[in-house]
């Protein structure tokens, strides 16, 4: 093979590889904020459990200021089907003292996870058109530090 027929093979190979090798570069940039997402909400979740926990529930006052976080962070409140996230279904609604025989404070989040199929669906594969596929689901337990 002459030295000329070599460098013409390495420009094919190269203009075949580069395409390939710089959608998976950009492709794995919705995974970081996926994760990224993920581990701010837990983050967020932690400081809000420390004052749900204080109060003995989660009460209005935890939830605003959670959604104040939230909202900073460009994560605010969002409408998907019918319902309005972040939402605390299943959280802690009542008071419960420190002395009570199940002094448990539950906190639970939910919000709506980015859409990762479109990935798939750009390279053939099957993924869901809704524009919100799957939620985060966060669910914290801590003991009540409440007095009566």
């Amino acid at each position: 093979m002459r030295s000329d027929e070599r460098g013409m093979s390495n420009v094919l190979v190269t203009l075949m590889i580069m395409p390939v090798l710089l959608f998976l570069a950009f492709a794995i940039v919705p995974f970081f904020v996926y994760a990224m997402k993920a581990n701010h909400l837990n983050t967020i979740a932690n400081h809000a459990l420390k004052e749900a926990e204080a109060v003995g529930y989660v009460s209005t006052e935890v939830r605003g200021r959670l959604g104040g976080r939230l909202a900073a962070l460009g994560m605010g409140p969002v409408a998907a089907g019918g319902v309005t996230y972040p939402s605390f279904t299943g959280s802690t609604e009542a008071l419960v003292l420190r002395d009570a025989p199940d002094p448990t404070v539950k906190l639970e989040l939910i919000y709506p996870a980015p859409n990762l199929t479109r990935i798939v669906r750009a390279i053939r594969g099957g993924g869901g058109g809704s524009e919100h596929e799957g939620f985060y689901h966060i669910v914290l337990y801590g003991r009540s530090e409440a007095y009566e």
